[in-house]
């Protein structure tokens, strides 16, 4: 009888870990489930999409180890190059995509290097900081309304530019309807415009040296090359030209052909100096 009850004690020992090592089994597999719930949570994705020439959103937030991911659905290259230096996925082609894992927090500006006009920026939080920056997200969108004067040579050049390209095509077709229709008016109005052309001109040239000297090595090596010299050549030109068209004004005279087919040949080159900076900014 002590046997029997000796061997039941032994058994009911041995037999209770049983439940024991069930329980701490399930234990380990739902702390498992958490951790990886947890994980998911703090390491979400986002994704920004590159269409017609801009970054789409312009803004995200996201959270210290969070993946983003940027979708080339545009035409052309691009590439997504940090300000601080702190990524860059070289160029992307279309139908491509590339992707970063975020690091500690922080304002991260980043651009397209063939297309500097193009900038967005991430702002990196701590984990857990989401949904209490609503009122800060709406003073951004405000802020980014405001206008801001061009102080770097990638915004100024462009405005030049503009300038630079409409003034000579007009003055010459001013030159050209006052010779047909004996105006002096055009012909007084193309005088002004070359001379705001030969004054602007260099400062395009200036702008474009100074974008080259800052980011030369960003952009493409043949087509900057011969872009930045025809620009100079360009300005030397339009100078050339704003002489010559005050010298005929002081002498009462009409432009020459000779003087049209040095206009003209100024126009065709200015042409082709607006073909290669167009290639460099679509990417061609």
């Amino acid at each position: 009888m002590n046997n029997k009850r000796q061997q039941a004690r032994l058994t009911g020992e041995t037999a209770s870990p049983a439940p024991h090592a069930f329980l701490n089994f399930w234990t380990h597999v739902a702390a498992l489930i958490v951790l990886g719930i947890s994980a998911m949570a703090h390491n979400s994705q986002h994704t920004v999409t590159i269409r017609q020439m801009h970054f789409d959103p312009s803004q995200i937030r996201a959270e210290a180890g969070d993946v983003i991911e940027w979708k080339n659905e545009d035409i052309f290259s691009h590439s997504v190059t940090a300000n601080n230096g702190s990524f860059d996925s070289g160029l992307i082609p279309p139908g491509s995509s590339w992707q970063t894992t975020i690091g500690k927090p922080d304002t991260i500006a980043y651009h397209c290097r063939p297309h500097p006009n193009m900038k967005a920026e991430v702002i990196v939080q701590v984990p857990g900081e989401h949904g209490h920056h609503t009122h800060a997200d709406a003073q951004g969108e405000k802020e980014s309304l405001r206008w801001s004067p061009p102080n770097s040579p990638d915004e100024l050049h462009p405005i030049l530019v503009n300038f630079t390209a409409a003034l000579l095509p007009l003055a010459l077709l001013s030159d050209i309807f006052g010779r047909i229709l004996r105006r002096q008016a055009l012909h007084s109005a193309a005088l002004c415009m070359v001379t705001y052309e030969a004054i602007i001109t260099p400062l395009t040239a200036a702008a474009g040296w100074w974008w080259k000297i800052r980011e030369g090595q960003q952009l493409h090596g043949e087509l900057i090359t011969v872009h930045q010299w025809l620009g100079t050549v360009a300005a030397v030109l339009f100078i050339v030209l704003a002489l010559w068209r005050w010298q005929l004004h002081r002498c009462a005279a009409s432009p020459s052909w000779a003087y049209f087919a040095f206009a003209f040949i100024s126009l065709i080159a200015l042409i082709y100096q607006g073909s290669l900076g167009g290639a460099m900014v679509f990417g061609h």
